[in-house]
C-alpha cells in the first residue's frame, strides 16, 4: 500500500491532466465554425422610378347616355312583336305590330267621305262658274241697254221720236241693271257655297290624313339605336296610347354617377382620371374621366354629384349597374417598394438590401445590409418610399425571416424592376 502523501499526489496529477485535455479540446476551432454562416437564397427586386397615386375609391351607379321609353302614339291589340328582348334595334326598326282592322275601316269611310265632299267641292264651283257666266251676261245686257237709252235720248231731244220710246229705253236700262244686280248676288252666294264645299273637302282630307297615320302608327318604330330591353307583351295584348312596351338603351357609352365628400371639393375638376375597377381582381375594368361637377351639394350627405364617362365598345357594361371606381386625384414619380421587404422594429421600418462585401482575399461577398427607411402610404402591395432606399437598390423581397445585418445571401432571378402600381 502507498503512502497517503503519494495517493494524494497523483490524484492531483490526474485532475490537471484531465483539465489540460478539457482546455485543448475548446480551444480547438470546430469545422462549421471555420465556414462561417451558410448563405440564404434569396431573390432581389431592383428598384427603378414609378408612380404613386393618390386616389379613393367609391361605390357608383352606371347610366346610359341615352334611354327612352318605346310608347305606342295609338291603341290597339298587338298583333306581331317583331324583336325579341335584348336584341340591337336600328332606328326606324318596327318592334310592335298593333292590329289596323278598326282603323282600315276608319281610313275606308274618311275616303268615302272626302270623295263625297270632292263632289260637293266640284258641284260648287260649277255653281260659280255658271253665276259668273251669268253676271257677264247681265254686264253685257246693262252695257248693251244703256247704249240704247243713250241713242234714244239723243234722238228724242232732237225730235225724231217721241218720249214713249225713251221710256222705254228707259225700262229696258233698269230691267238689265237688276238682272246684274242679281246676278252678281248669285254668284256671291256661289262662291260662299264653294267656300263651304272647300272646307269640308278639307276637313274630309284631314280625317283620312289623320286616319291613314294610324295605321302607320299601328307599327311601332325604334325611335333611336340602340339595345331593346324586356319586351313582356305577348300577342292579343292591348295596349292603350302612351303605355310603356320596353325601353331602348344606347350603351356605347355610359356616364358613373359618384357622390363625392364636400371634403374633396376643392380638388374636383373636369378631366380627373376615373378606373372602374373588377369586384373580384380589383383590376381596372375601364378608364373614364370626369365630364360633370354639379354646383349643388346634397345637403343631407354633404357630397357633391360627380359625372365619369366611359367608352362601352365592349358592351360588358350595364345601365343601372352599380361598380367601384376609384378617382385619382394626383399623380407623383417617386420610388415603391414591395410590401413584403418591410420590417419593423420598435416603429421603425427596415428592408435588407443586397449589397457587395469586400474580403481579405481581395473577392466580394454578396451580404443582406439591413437599411431603416422612411415610407409613406401603401398603393396596392407597395409602399412609397419617402427616405432610405434610392433607384438601382437590390431589396430583398424573399426570406426575410433568416436575414439579419451581415449575412451571406445567394440572390435567384430578380423579380421585375419596376412595381407596377395596382
Amino acid at each position: 500500500m502507498l503512502p497517503v502523501n503519494t495517493r494524494r499526489s497523483r490524484q492531483v496529477l490526474g485532475a490537471a491532466l484531465t483539465l489540460s485535455l478539457a482546455v485543448a479540446a475548446c480551444s480547438k476551432p470546430a469545422p462549421d465554425a471555420m465556414a462561417g454562416p451558410q448563405a440564404v437564397q434569396v431573390q432581389v427586386q431592383e428598384l427603378q422610378p414609378g408612380t404613386f397615386e393618390e386616389s379613393s375609391d367609391f361605390v357608383g351607379a352606371l347610366e346610359a347616355e341615352q334611354r327612352i321609353e318605346l310608347k305606342p302614339e295609338v291603341e290597339g291589340r298587338v298583333t306581331q312583336v317583331l324583336a325579341d328582348s335584348g336584341s340591337a334595334v336600328a332606328k326606324g326598326q318596327p318592334v310592335v305590330q298593333l292590329s289596323t282592322n278598326q282603323v282600315q275601316s276608319e281610313v275606308a269611310a274618311n275616303q268615302a267621305a272626302a270623295q263625297a265632299a270632292g263632289f260637293g267641292r266640284n258641284a260648287a264651283q260649277a255653281q260659280v262658274d255658271a253665276a259668273q257666266a251669268e253676271l257677264a251676261r247681265a254686264q253685257a245686257d246693262v252695257e248693251l241697254a244703256a247704249a240704247d237709252f243713250g241713242r234714244t235720248e239723243r234722238l228724242v231731244g232732237a225730235g225724231a221720236l217721241s218720249r214713249q220710246e225713251l221710256d222705254n229705253a228707259q225700262n229696258q236700262l233698269n230691267v238689265a241693271q237688276a238682272a246684274q244686280r242679281q246676278a252678281s248676288e248669285n254668284v256671291r252666294a256661289a262662291q260662299a257655297q264653294l267656300q263651304q264645299a272647300l272646307s269640308t273637302f278639307e276637313q274630309a282630307q284631314a280625317q283620312v290624313d289623320v286616319s291613314q297615320a294610324d295605321v302607320g302608327f299601328k307599327q311601332v318604330l325604334a325611335p333611336v339605336a340602340g339595345f331593346l330591353g324586356d319586351v313582356s307583351l305577348k300577342v292579343g295584348d292591348y295596349v292603350q296610347a302612351g303605355d310603356t312596351l320596353a325601353t331602348i338603351t344606347q350603351n356605347s357609352a355610359l356616364l358613373l354617377r359618384i357622390q363625392v365628400p364636400t371634403t374633396r371639393a376643392s380638388q374636383l375638376r373636369t378631366g380627373i382620371p376615373v378606373e372602374l375597377l373588377s369586384p373580384d381582381t380589383g383590376e381596372p375594368l375601364a378608364t373614364g374621366s370626369v365630364s360633370f361637377i354639379s354646383p349643388e351639394v346634397d345637403g343631407e350627405g354633404q357630397s357633391i354629384l360627380v359625372k365619369a364617362r366611359f367608352p362601352n365598345e365592349a358592351g360588358n357594361l350595364r345601365d343601372g349597374q352599380f361598380v367601384r371606381a376609384r378617382l385619382i386625384w394626383s399623380t407623383t414619380a417617386t420610388l415603391l417598394v414591395p410590401t413584403v421587404a418591410v420590417t419593423r422594429i420598435a416603429g421603425q421600418s427596415f428592408v435588407f438590401v443586397a449589397t457587395d462585401q469586400p474580403q481579405e482575399d481581395g473577392k466580394t461577398l454578396r451580404v443582406a445590409t439591413q437599411r431603416p427607411v422612411q415610407l409613406g402610404p401603401i398603393q396596392g402591395g407597395n409602399y412609397q418610399v419617402i427616405e432610405g432606399l434610392e433607384a438601382g437598390d437590390e431589396v430583398i423581397v424573399t426570406n426575410i425571416l433568416q436575414l439579419q445585418d451581415g449575412r451571406p445571401i445567394d440572390p435567384e432571378a430578380q423579380a421585375s424592376a419596376t412595381p407596377s402600381p395596382d
